[in-house]
């Protein structure tokens, strides 16, 4: 241990002659310890340094330094150190020796600068400039020693034994009494006179410890247990033979006579252990005991002790044992046999010990007094009166406990336990804890309640009856309990009535009779509530919380005479019974008023009533709530729940059905409700029998199985039908306005009869209904779909919801889906914007109007009418329908389109086959094929791929685009446009137009009609009537002019004109032209013509200025004529000749002005006899055969 302060003392000083130190070791000192002994200056904080500072010894222990031994250092003065022990050196050797006039010297160890004090002495004392105590945690007196006055010499001669420590020399020392001193002149150290140095070294020593007893300073500690709470019981232990050092003892604790529950629930420790602190003359060990109140005989335990021990001396045990006693106080005890009469009052305290008995008339009476806590009767033995055996006296206020313990009995002739007279205005508690039996066993006129409290009848009265499993309370021939005002029944056991004879009746397990505040009986799981007659009655409303089993074996598990006005509480996790017999009605439940009733149990009405009685029901009550959970079964060999006044009047109020579980009638009836409250029932379980309701807005929701009908009675009532759900029977709407509401997720089926409901409301789900023709108002809601397998008419389908047609729509309006399955059909639907009508195979739809909606046509769709925004897609057979504004017919290459009208604004897009379309103002746009179509006004336009096939145009046009073909096209006016497409067999009349970038053939153009063929477009086979006109700025060819008039800006090839006139314009062309009689072909200025043919008599061919012609002309004969523009006629100088080819097949004619020369080949036998000149009346020469008469005449028609 390092060394402290005190763990030295000096016993010497002296500052005359050679100087001397001398100290005591007060603690063993180690080898190798260092201590330094300094006469410098400390100043509270630092000794002084430098030239101020003064010599510091140090000395070292050579060897362990035991306690007592004294060390003296001489010879300081001198620096030749002299020690008794040990070593002693200078550290720093400035200013050594002693001063015999003002000195301060220290012992310290570790270093100067951060000492440890151990001790100090002084001549001087420590309030001077020399030194100080402070900041050295040594005191003066006890572990410095001071002396005043410049003492020269003082040595230690105070006693160096007999002390019981070497700490408790300290004392001694620091007391200067006890020291020899003097402080004469001269050098005193060595004159013989006391002190004297060298200091006497003789060891300090200690006196050997006395043995120390222990023991109890009382042999026994008793204390009252108390009522509640806790209590402190103090053991105290002596020790004697001295109080030095510390002494640790143990010992054991015996139960005895105790148990836990008098230690709070647990025993003490079976050991015990304390200490006894240095000086200290006692100790004490505390047991903490519970209060109760029960009644037991005194309690002991014992406390032992085994050990005792002390370091520093030894311990024996004297008196070893002390015992505890845990004094009863609670109240009269029994426990033998006694008939002396008890009387309870305020908080007495009555116990009857088992196997004790209480007997006489009336054993135990009570008084009243105190309500908190008040009287407690405590019974494990058994009270027994031959009249009652616990009745009270007087009419006061109070309070009273019944603990019946496990196998004991309170019995009695009449009532076991009779409270009379507890007058209203008075307040208290009664308590009943039986664990036992409590008997009435007298029949007939001797019969008694076991427990008959009804006179407990005040509003500030509390009753509480707690019957534990092994509890029995019972009456032989009378109700087993009568609870009284503000009752709590809780039973785990039995509380069971009996009727002693057949005589005997009306004996019920629990009567609640007429208090006025009714009660609540809690049945727990295995408690058994039994009556000879109802289980449970009374005429108040009660709370009843039942996981046991409530049996009325002659009547109802529950029967309550309740106000109409009042609600009955009934939870049920166990069995509730009631028995008909002989035809006398019973009830499972039975409440004249209100009811809030959850079953997660079994409710059941057992045995027939007779008609005379009504029927035996599970439940009969008056209105309210009723929910049956999961699980839950309520059921009767009749009617399973009547609702009504108890006299099949109406109800008392609204009726709340909630059916998860079962509720069954076996008389084919499961619930009935009379009134005209807007009541509800709510199935998600099974109900097997009928459901009626009455008047008012009643309201039946089904997720489950109603095995039965449904009549819902008058009123507007709703019925509510989910996926799920299931009624066998026929749904009868009564009178009102009713709504069937059809919802769920996945799939429903409606196939029963449904009469007397108005309205039909689809939310959600797909539903299969067998026929829908009932009702007036028929909505399906997003979300929701029908399958219709009979007929309906006027069904409302909203967005998102759908519509499955097997039977007949009619009449339905479609903003989500219809769908006409195979033999389904529908008529006169409306599909309103975002609506869509699927007509499948086999299917059929006639008379809808696609309002902003989809028709799709994949079955057979007949008079449609589709309005703005509306859409047709015909993928298989659609006739007549009528595309307006704003709408879309889409036949596509697997549908067929017969009798279509397309109006103005509207549109037919035909991939398929589309017949006699009528486009008035609309457009048809054909990629299939159209046949036969129409146009008043509007369009047909021929796409790439698309064929149309005889073709009316009244008005409008058609345009035939590249890869379209037009076939057979018949135009009485309007606008035939060929963009890069082939028309064929056109013919144009009335005032029509062809405008051609494409190719036409086998084109007829009647009076008043025009075919235009433009650079891009080709025109064969044309055939152009009188007062028809062709115009080709493209490609002509093999033109039939027959009457009309064909101008030529681009190139004719092949023309034949039969009558009428081809003009070649300047820029055109013409080939191959032959003439016809009487016909005229006229080059214009800048026109070509090659190989002309005349055909006929009369033929012209005019030769414009500036126009030119190449080839051959053939075909000459009379009456033809020829129109040379460019050659001058004079007479005289225009000349002619004719140059026959060798080979006499043709010949060259050649005529000249003398400026110009025309070269014209011939073919055929001419003869220069057979041309003649003359004037063309333009200046130009005419050429005629000879044999033509007036040709001169002929030249100005040509030319004007």
């Amino acid at each position: 241990m390092p060394l402290s302060a005190g763990s030295i003392a000096f016993t010497g000083f002296n500052g005359d002659g050679n100087d001397n130190l001398s100290f005591v070791a007060l603690t063993d000192i180690p080898q190798g310890t260092v201590i330094n002994f300094t006469d410098s200056n400390w100043n509270g904080s630092a000794f002084a340094t430098g030239s101020n500072a003064e010599s510091t010894i140090a000395w070292t222990a050579t060897g362990a330094i035991p306690a007592g031994t004294v060390i003296d250092i001489n010879n300081i003065g001198k620096g030749t150190f002299g020690t008794s022990a040990g070593s002693a050196t200078f550290t720093n050797a400035n200013n050594t020796g002693l001063s015999n006039d003002s000195e301060v010297v220290y012992a310290y160890v570790g270093s100067s600068t951060a000492p440890t004090f151990l001790a100090a002495i002084s001549n001087v004392g420590y309030a001077t400039s020399d030194g100080t105590l402070t900041g050295t945690d040594l005191v003066a007196g006890q572990t410095a020693v001071s002396f005043t006055g410049g003492l020269d010499i003082v040595g230690y001669n105070g006693p160096r034994s007999g002390f019981a420590s070497f700490a408790d020399y300290l004392a001694a020392i620091g007391n200067t009494a006890n020291w020899a001193t003097q402080n004469g002149s001269g050098d005193q150290s060595t004159d013989g006179t006391t002190p004297d140095a060298p200091f006497p070294t003789t060891a300090f020593t200690v006196a050997a410890p006395a043995t120390q007893t222990i023991s109890f300073s009382s042999p026994s500690v008793s204390v009252a247990e108390g009522q509640s709470g806790t209590k402190t019981m103090t053991f105290t232990i002596a020790r004697t033979g001295g109080t030095t050092g510390v002494l640790s003892f143990s010992g054991s604790f015996a139960a005895g006579t105790t148990d836990a529950a008098d230690f709070g629930g647990t025993l003490p420790a079976s050991t015990f252990s304390g200490s006894f602190a240095d000086g200290a003359s006692s100790a004490t060990i505390t047991i903490t005991i519970s209060g109760d109140t029960t009644a037991e005989p005194d309690e002991n335990f014992t406390l032992t002790l085994a050990s005792a021990s002390n370091p520093g001396t030894a311990v024996t045990i004297g008196t070893a044992t002390a015992t505890g006693t845990i004094a009863n106080d609670d109240g009269t005890l029994v426990s033998g046999n006694s008939s002396n009469p008890i009387t309870l009052a305020n908080n007495d305290h009555l116990t009857v010990l088992a196997g004790a008995t209480l007997s006489g008339s009336t054993p135990v009476t009570w008084i009243g007094g105190s309500t908190s806590p008040g009287a407690v009767v405590d019974n494990s033995g058994t009270i027994t009166g031959t009249s009652r055996a616990i009745a009270t006296s007087g009419s006061t206020s109070g309070s009273l406990t019944i603990n019946n313990k496990a196998g004991a009995t309170i019995t009695a002739t009449k009532d076991a336990v009779k409270i009379s007279n507890l007058v209203s205005g008075k307040s208290g508690t009664f308590t009943v804890n039986n664990e036992g039996t409590i008997s009435s066993t007298g029949t007939g006129s001797n019969a008694g309640q076991a427990l008959d409290l009804d006179d407990i009848n005040s509003s500030g009265a509390n009753t509480v009856i707690n019957n534990a499993a092994t509890g029995v309370i019972s009456a032989a021939d009378a109700d087993a309990i009568r609870p009284g005002a503000n009752a709590t029944i809780n039973n785990y056991g039995q509380i069971v009535s009996h009727n002693a004879s057949a005589a005997s009746s009306g004996n019920d397990a629990i009567d609640f009779q007429s208090v006025n505040t009714g009660g609540v009986v809690n049945n727990y799981a295995g408690g058994i509530i039994d009556g000879a007659r109802h289980a449970i009655t009374g005429d108040q409303p009660i709370t009843v919380n039942n996981d046991g089993t409530i049996t009325g074996r002659s009547g109802s598990g529950i029967n309550m005479d309740s106000a109409a006005n009042t609600t009955t509480v009934v939870t049920n996790r166990g069995t509730i019974t009631g028995t008909a017999v002989g035809g006398a009605d019973a009830d499972g439940v039975d409440v004249d008023g209100l009811v809030s009733i959850d079953n997660f149990g079994t409710i059941a009405a057992v045995g027939l009533t007779s008609g005379a009685n009504g029927l035996n029901e599970a439940l009969a009550i008056g209105g309210g709530f009723v929910h049956n959970e999961v699980g839950g079964l309520i059921i009767s060999d009749q009617r399973a729940i009547t609702v009504d006044d108890s006299n099949d009047g109406s109800a008392f109020g609204v009726m709340t059905i909630i059916n998860d579980g079962t509720i069954r009638g076996n008389n084919g009836e499961a619930i009935s409700i009379v009134g005209a409250f807007g009541d509800t029932v709510t199935n998600t379980g099974g109900i097997f029998g009928s459901v009626a309701t009455d008047g008012g807005n009643d309201t039946l929701t089904n997720s489950g199985s109603i095995i039965g009908d449904v009549s819902m009675g008058a009123g507007d009532d709703s019925i509510n039908l989910a996926t799920a759900s299931i009624v066998t029977g026929t749904i009868d709407g009564g009178d009102g306005v009713d709504t069937l509401v059809l919802s769920g997720s996945g799939s429903g089926s409606l196939l029963g009869t449904v009469v007397n409901v108005e309205k039909l409301d689809v939310k959600s789900g797909v539903w299969r209904i067998k026929d829908a023709s009932g009702y007036s108002d028929i909505q399906v809601e997003s979300g929701a779909a029908v399958v219709l397998e009979g007929s309906a008419n006027g069904m409302v389908v909203a967005a998102g919801a759908a519509q499955l047609v097997f039977g007949l729509a009619s009449n339905s309006v479609i903003s989500g889906n219809q769908y006409i399955q195979i033999g389904g059909s529908a008529d006169g639907t409306t599909i309103e914007a975002g609506g869509d009508q699927d007509i499948l195979g086999g299917g059929i739809a006639t008379n809808t109007t696609v309002d902003g909606g989809t028709q799709n046509v994949f079955g057979v769709a007949i008079q449609t009418t589709v309005a703005n925004g509306g859409f047709q897609h015909v993928h298989n057979n659609a006739f007549n329908t009528i595309v307006n504004a704003g709408g879309e017919q889409n036949v596509y290459i697997d549908g067929s389109a017969t009798g279509s009208t397309i109006n103005a604004g509207g549109i037919q897009i035909d991939w398929g086959f589309t017949i006699i379309t009528t486009i008035s103002g609309g457009g048809q746009y054909v990629f299939g094929s159209a046949s036969l179509t129409t146009i008043n006004s509007g369009l047909q336009a021929v796409e790439s791929g698309g064929t149309a096939s005889d073709t009316t145009i009244h008005g409008g046009g058609q345009d035939v685009y590249l890869g379209g073909t037009a076939i057979n096209t018949t135009m009485d006016g309007g606008v035939q446009s060929v963009y890069g497409g082939t028309v064929v067999q056109t013919t144009i009349s009335n005032g029509a137009l062809q405008y051609l970038h494409g190719n036409a053939s086998i084109t007829t153009v009647n009076a008043g009609s025009q075919q235009s063929v433009y650079a891009d477009g080709t025109a064969t086979g044309t055939t152009i009537n009188a007062g028809g006109v062709q115009v080709d700025w493209g490609a002509a060819n093999a033109t039939i002019v027959n009457g009309g008039v064909q101008y030529v800006y681009g190139s004719a090839t092949g023309t034949t004109v039969l009558s009428g006139t081809q003009h070649v314009q300047a820029g055109g062309s013409a080939d191959d032209t032959t003439i016809g009689s009487g016909a005229l072909a006229f080059v214009h200025a800048g026109g070509t013509i090659d190989d002309v043919i005349f055909a006929g008599p009369n033929a012209s061919l005019v030769l414009a200025q500036a126009s030119a012609f190449t080839g051959t002309i053939s075909g000459w004969q009379d009456h033809d004529s020829l129109d040379l523009g460019d050659i001058l006629f004079s007479d005289g100088l225009t000349s002619m000749a004719y140059a026959q080819n060798n080979d006499n097949t043709g010949g060259t004619l050649t005529v000249s002005d003398g400026a110009h020369v025309a070269t014209l080949h011939l073919l055929g036998q001419y003869s220069a006899a057979d041309f003649a000149l003359s004037s063309d009346g333009h200046g130009g020469t005419l050429i005629t055969d000879p044999a033509v008469a007036q040709q001169a005449q002929l030249a100005p028609a040509l030319h004007g």
